[in-house]
């Protein structure tokens, strides 16, 4: 159980920091790019009309996560569109729609997440140490294209041999396919890899239920489940530490 060739990393809340606030203005950017985008094909909607689709829209995905599954991020904004009017979609032009695709994704650039301090360093660190390092990501409604081309901007996307995005594969967590897609992709056993992150359902049971170990990275899920990593850290920079605690035990 000592041997360790693999840490999968969450990425949301573990390596990038997001609040709220900015969730709202990237979906406030969503909503009035797409009326503009509507508008000059001449079909007018309201704020509420649009804002209402896109909640709908948020909330058939949601349901779709649920069941351990996702959608394309080309399906999940035709969901959106279809939610606005019957035959919205059918009728827009194909330009139309794709500058609705493409700034329902550039919104995160307008409204970027943080990266937490002190994860280069950490990353570099373990890769280092000779640990090979996967990303395994719920896009929610940023595509993994769009976080590809955001992490290798921050200068990270070189740490990691494979990206797994939910999006991409049509899984979310905590589903155990999904973790143990990203260490086939790997060539490595559940056995020999060890997954971080911060969300106790997605990342910790999700581990567990792949027969992976886990850290937890403590403080931003208090949902209190009723579910026990192999290790918790407070920090991101604590992890390499922890590993090697791991190794030895």
């Amino acid at each position: 159980m000592s041997n360790i060739q693999v840490v999968t990393l969450d990425l949301w809340q573990t390596l990038v920091l997001d609040t709220r606030d900015l969730g709202r203005e990237r979906s406030r950017i969503r909503i009035e790019d797409t009326i503009a985008a509507l508008r000059q094909v001449g079909e007018e909607f309201t704020e509420d009309q649009v804002r209402e689709a896109f909640r709908a829209g948020y909330r058939q995905c949601r349901e779709i996560h649920r069941q351990g599954l996702d959608v394309s991020f080309e399906r999940q904004v035709r969901m959106f569109v279809r939610q606005i009017s019957p035959g919205l979609l059918e009728r827009i032009p194909r330009e139309t729609f794709t500058a609705i695709l493409n700034r329902y994704a550039d919104a995160f650039y307008d409204v970027p997440p943080v990266v937490a301090p002190g994860v280069a360093d950490v990353l570099s660190a373990l890769t280092q140490s000779g640990y090979k390092l996967a990303l395994i990501s719920n896009t929610g409604m940023t595509p993994g294209r769009t976080f590809r081309a955001y992490l290798a901007m921050q200068g990270l996307g070189g740490f990691f041999r494979y990206c797994t995005y939910s999006d991409e594969v049509l899984l979310t967590k905590p589903n155990p396919d999904i973790f143990l897609h990203t260490l086939a992709s790997m060539g490595c056993q559940p056995e020999a890899a060890v997954h971080v992150g911060d969300h106790l359902l997605n990342d910790i049971k999700g581990a567990a239920d792949s027969g992976i170990r886990s850290i937890w990275l403590e403080g931003a899920d208090d949902s209190k489940l009723d579910v026990t990593p192999t290790a918790a850290i407070k920090n991101i920079a604590e992890l390499p530490e922890a590993l090697e605690r791991l190794k030895s035990a």
